[in-house]
């Protein structure tokens, strides 16, 4: 898997089969949650990847079972350089999601090398729960190991996000078709 190195290798709207420039194809929209324990790098890099790629068919959320006070500063500067940093991501925790009046979830996928200690068994609405075995971004080592470890993260993240949007698309093709 060829790792990004910078902003000027990936322009910001290419993809399989033009994903971002898709038209829509169902009416169906999917929310889904992504999860880490402290919801200040992988999570948050998820809901921005599902925020560029997803279109208007799925609606992108991050969450943390003890999450952090700031996004991590190595976080914002990868979203930054691929130009899909946004001010409304912020670390926060499952409660939100967990209320009566919290969005329902179609699909909550927790990430890292295990799922996060602390994580609700039932969720409003009876989601698809699963895990992504994914890189973890934070990592100790010199200020070159770190930076590669997010630029992994983030390109194993964006293939996996890439491949959930068109296997659902797909899917909710057939069901429509049938």
């Amino acid at each position: 898997m060829k790792i990004i190195e910078s902003a000027q290798e990936v322009p910001p709207r290419i993809g399989l089969l033009g994903l971002g420039q898709r038209k829509k194809t169902t009416s169906q929209r999917y929310n889904v949650l992504f999860l880490c324990p402290d919801n200040s790098a992988g999570s948050i890099i998820a809901e921005a990847l599902m925020k560029r790629w997803g279109d208007d068919s799925f609606r992108a959320f991050s969450a943390g079972s003890r999450p952090g006070t700031e996004v991590h500063p190595m976080a914002m500067d990868i979203l930054k350089a691929q130009r899909i940093w946004d001010q409304g991501l912020q670390p926060k925790g499952c409660e939100e999601f967990l209320r009566q009046d919290g969005p329902r979830m179609d699909f909550i996928i927790s990430m890292g090398d295990h799922p996060p200690d602390g994580l609700p068994a039932q969720w409003p609405g009876n989601p698809r729960v699963f895990h992504w075995r994914i890189s973890e971004p934070i990592v100790d080592g010199k200020p070159a190991e770190k930076s590669h470890a997010f630029r992994r993260t983030f390109a194993e993240l964006e293939t996996r996000i890439k491949l959930f949007i068109l296997v659902n698309e797909k899917e909710a093709m057939k069901r429509s078709a049938a």
